[in-house]
Parts: structure tokens; C-alpha cells; sequence
């Protein structure tokens, strides 16, 4: 799963029940993969790489985090934290 983010990402899916609350990039990648609104866009690509690249080690969490929340603003996803 890797190492936590220092600042959660809190989103609203409208596929899923509840908020999610997001401390890493592996559950950052799966939410993008399986339940996000759109599967098309720069930032939705950018951030699936970002966070693969986290995983595995490549990247900072921190800069995935920056990439999905730049994902979010794209989709239109409501953030709330």
C-alpha cells in the first residue's frame, strides 16, 4: 500500500456510499480505475500513472496526491477535505 499521504484527500463518489477518505496512492489508483465518474482526461491519466508510480516506488505519495486531486477538480468530483 505504501506510505501514508501527510494530508488526507476526503472526495464524494456518487457510485459509492459515503465519503472516501484517501491516505495512500494504491487506494488513491483503485478508486481512479473502478470508481470514478469519467475515464478519460489529462489529469485522470497523469494521476493513474502518479500513483502506480508511487506503489511501486518511483514517485513521491506527495506528488500522486497533487495529481489526484488534479484529477478531482477535472471529473468535478466534490472534495471535501
Amino acid at each position: 500500500m505504501g506510505i501514508a499521504w501527510g494530508e488526507c484527500v476526503i472526495i464524494d463518489l456518487p457510485d459509492l456510499d459515503g465519503v472516501q477518505i484517501v491516505w495512500h496512492s494504491a487506494y488513491a489508483a483503485y478508486l481512479l480505475i473502478d470508481s470514478w465518474p469519467v475515464d478519460h482526461g489529462r489529469a485522470y491519466g497523469a494521476a493513474i500513472n502518479a500513483c502506480a508510480d508511487a506503489v511501486v516506488g518511483t514517485r513521491t505519495g506527495e506528488h500522486a496526491r497533487i495529481a489526484f486531486i488534479a484529477a478531482i477538480n477535472e471529473a468535478e468530483v466534490e472534495m471535501l477535505a
